[in-house]
């Protein structure tokens, strides 16, 4: 494999057209660095942001300090920085999923998600070591590889944003930091397809060795679309820090709302959540859920029991009815946490069944409880 020094050694002579991507550069490296120091004490920090900002501030960085050199796009030489592209696009999935899932912990399968990037690029070395592969074939299959990868995210994350669209509910609060969360995830997933619309276009196009007012402008809007994705985090705390941060500027608001009771009361054998019916927050299996968790009382009773009521009335796959339950379990933790102002961790009372400890029990925590 022949390695031109030129391309690891940064060009120290400056250009203008550097000036821009060196500037978002140094962003990207606050912004990270933020982050960073606040990880090991904030629990709340998405893990997958800080990735996806390290990356792009690599990215960033060796454009403009290397400048138009190297083509990063059709070059068939390996280049860490085309290695940091690729790896921002499921990164940029796993950090909406986590965002919209509400996850503390890192998944392992998100080692899936980094394995054929891995897989990839170990092909792109052997093919410029030994070329294998004829070039036309070679180039066209990169570019339908490049192609199909970036539309199977975009697939996936417009999966994910759908199922965070259908949480909604009426809730002061939750409304609140719904419109929020999705005004945030909305802008930062329009961005990211800009910017990455623009390198596809840069590499079915080779807009990169044209050069050409074309490019002038494409490489300004990259810069002005990663620089208002940075920003936007640098300047929003619920962002910077981790979005449940907002659960206590959202408590701020809690005179201009009139809470009586704090509490889930049975009056006349109607539950009620602070003055109103319960089934004015709650609607489908999801109120149902909660009712059959209400209705036993102080007593535990075990999860895999509430599956039956997301079985709907054509057949469903134990992973999907699982996956229903799971989500009316979070949102009914989410919407109780903000509506009583108590931890979310409080909502719920677990214990491990003593014969099979992988079966959780649950309850509603009985200090949450008035009975009437």
């Amino acid at each position: 494999m022949q390695i031109d020094v030129k391309n690891l050694i940064p060009n120290m002579n400056i250009t203008s057209q550097q000036i821009l991507p060196l500037l978002v550069g140094f962003l990207q490296v606050v912004v990270a660095a933020i982050l960073l120091l606040s990880f090991r004490s904030n629990k709340h920090v998405n893990i997958f942001l800080i990735i996806i900002i390290v990356l792009g501030a690599g990215t960033s960085l060796y454009r403009g300090l290397v400048g138009n050199e190297f083509d990063v796009f059709t070059n068939d030489e390996f280049s860490w920085v085309r290695f940091f592209m690729v790896m921002t696009i499921p990164a940029t999935y796993l950090y909406i999923r986590m965002l919209v899932n509400e996850d503390k912990r890192v998944n392992v399968s998100v080692l899936f998600h980094l394995l054929y990037p891995i897989l990839w690029f170990t092909l792109l070395i052997m093919q410029s070591v030994y070329h294998f592969i004829p070039a036309d074939i070679w180039y066209n299959a990169r570019k339908v590889n490049v192609i199909a990868y970036l539309f199977l995210y975009v697939g996936l994350n417009i999966r994910t944003i759908k199922d965070f669209y259908q949480k909604r509910n009426q809730d002061h609060y939750t409304s609140k930091y719904f419109d929020s969360m999705k005004n945030w995830i909305f802008t930062f997933f329009i961005f990211i397809i800009l910017i990455n619309l623009r390198a596809l276009i840069h590499f079915c196009f080779d807009l990169e060795n044209k050069g050409g007012i074309v490019w002038v402008i494409s490489q300004v809007l990259n810069v002005v679309f990663i620089f208002f994705i940075n920003l936007k985090i640098l300047t929003t705390p619920e962002i910077l820090y981790g979005y449940p941060k907002l659960k206590h500027s959202l408590s701020s608001d809690i005179d201009q709302i009139e809470v009586p009771d704090s509490v889930i009361s049975v009056i006349n054998n109607q539950y009620y959540l602070i003055n109103k019916p319960i089934h004015d927050y709650f609607e489908g299996k999801t109120l149902e859920c909660l009712l059959v968790i209400l209705e036993s009382g102080i007593e535990f009773i075990n999860i895999n029991s509430l599956d039956d009521i997301f079985v709907s009335e054509y057949k469903a796959s134990l992973p999907t009815v699982k996956k229903r339950r799971e989500q009316s379990l979070k949102e009914i933790k989410f919407l109780l946490s903000f509506r009583l102002e108590v931890p979310a961790d409080d909502i719920f009372i677990e214990s491990r069944d003593e014969i099979d400890k992988r079966i959780k029990l649950i309850k509603i925590n009985p200090k949450l409880l008035k009975l009437t």
